[in-house]
């Protein structure tokens, strides 16, 4: 993009803002299968500590981090840094979609995806699992951009089998012939299920570039025993990183 509106630039930056603001919700209360609708549907907002509901001045976002220190008002308990990333990284995700698609369709649909990946970024961090009804979401997502972009259903079956195969591949290699490599087998179905989703949302060497990289990037792991020092914080990253990065920077893929 050669011309870059700056009114513009700083709306996406808002808009991200925003949507990370409502993303830290959804990455604490989904793995607990809590209500993220909390002001119609469930509880509001509070601190985990001393259960004070937070006000509306303290949910601005990023600034809320910088106002209060990071720290409960009431309390002074310290609201965890993962809700600071998130905000952050949400914002920068929509000022890159900005970037490359301008305001439209591909920027909506680009920047939820964005979204949900950095949600489910911070989820395997802190609880090692990626929440199903987010992936189902993100499935969704990469669905219907996928038809929108190639306007017919063969290309996205075609993607969908060699998204299987290597799934499989991934399974076997990582899984059965190294059990102790996930915590649990609901972990490896986690991240074979991703695979998939990539399989969808990447063009054909796109993806293939992605499953490449998480192959050294396991490989490695296990050739210099690192897996007992990385597992407690689950393998997300060796997921969502690649993915975001070939995503949101096609040109590195040339």
């Amino acid at each position: 993009m050669e011309y870059v509106n700056l009114f513009e630039l700083l709306l996406s930056a808002v808009f991200g803002a925003i949507f990370g603001s409502y993303a830290t919700l959804f990455a604490y209360r989904l793995p607990l299968k809590e209500s993220c609708f909390g002001r119609y549907f469930g509880k509001k907002s509070r601190c985990p500590n001393c259960e004070k509901i937070i006000k509306t001045r303290d949910l601005i976002p990023v600034l809320n981090w910088l106002l209060t220190l990071g720290k409960c008002r009431n309390c002074k308990f310290k609201i965890p840094r993962t809700h600071f990333f998130i905000e952050i990284a949400t914002t920068a995700s929509f000022i890159l979609c900005y970037l490359n698609f301008s305001f439209g369709e591909e920027f909506i649909i680009y920047s939820l995806i964005s979204v949900s990946c950095i949600i489910l970024l911070v989820t395997s961090f802190t609880h090692k699992s990626f929440p199903q009804s987010l992936l189902i979401f993100l499935l969704v997502l990469v669905v219907i951009n996928r038809v929108l972009v190639d306007q017919e259903i063969f290309g996205l079956i075609y993607s969908a089998i060699i998204g299987v195969v290597c799934a499989t591949f991934f399974y076997h290699i990582f899984y059965k012939n190294n059990s102790t490599l996930f915590a649990t087998q609901e972990q490896t179905f986690d991240y074979v299920k991703f695979i998939l989703i990539a399989s969808l949302a990447l063009a054909k060497v796109e993806f293939l570039l992605f499953f490449l990289i998480i192959m050294i990037n396991f490989t490695v792991l296990l050739l210099l025993n690192m897996v007992k020092s990385t597992r407690k914080y689950g393998f997300g990253y060796v997921f969502i990183l690649p993915f975001l990065a070939i995503l949101l920077f096609p040109l590195l893929t040339i």
